[in-house]
Order: C-alpha cells, then sequence, then structure tokens
C-alpha cells in the first residue's frame, strides 16, 4: 500500500502510483539509504515512498522514536515517468556512494 495521493497540478504525481508501488515492493534498502544519506535522517530505520512529483520524492522514514517526512530532490526537474526512473536511480547511486564514503 503507498497511500499516494496525487497532486492533480503534478505531472509525474498524477502517473506515479505505479512507480511508487514498485519502489516501495522492490528498493526498500535504496529508500532507506536515500532518506539517510540525502534526507538527513541517519537515524532512520525503514524509508518508503509516498510520492515523487517534478522535483523531488517525498519519502516517510522511521526512526525508534519518530516518523518523518523527507523530501529528496532531483538533480533537475522531471516531466514524465521515464524521467522519474533515470531520476530515482541516480539518487540511489548517490545515496550510496555516500553512505560507502562514511564507511
Amino acid at each position: 500500500m503507498t497511500n499516494h495521493t496525487p497532486n492533480p497540478k503534478d505531472p509525474v504525481s498524477r502517473n506515479a502510483a505505479p512507480a511508487i508501488a514498485h519502489l516501495n515492493a522492490d528498493h526498500a534498502d535504496a529508500l532507506l539509504d536515500m532518506a539517510r544519506a540525502l534526507g538527513g535522517c541517519p537515524e532512520a530505520t525503514s524509508a518508503r515512498c509516498l510520492d515523487a512529483d517534478t522535483t523531488a520524492l517525498t519519502l516517510e522514514a522511521n526512526t525508534s522514536t519518530d516518523t518523518l517526512t523527507l523530501r529528496i530532490p532531483y538533480a533537475e526537474p522531471i516531466t514524465d515517468a521515464a524521467g522519474l526512473r533515470k531520476a530515482t536511480v541516480k539518487l540511489a547511486h548517490r545515496a550510496r556512494a555516500m553512505l560507502d564514503a562514511e564507511r
């Protein structure tokens, strides 16, 4: 379940439900990396995607004491599902590289 409520004015958000479901089902590890490295929440224990729009992913990150909503901006705005996939892959790679550099 994504609890995705699309923004009707945003062309990416309107069509993001399948991509969000895929991210949450198959890429929870990448979402957690994004929350920790790019969302400023190193204490996150889990994360899931709530929305994707033209400028960022919106994640829900859980810690041992709280649930936070984080915005993870893309390197540049996107306009469609193909752009969403590319932007999300870039975010995942950047987050993983940042976490690997910290080890």
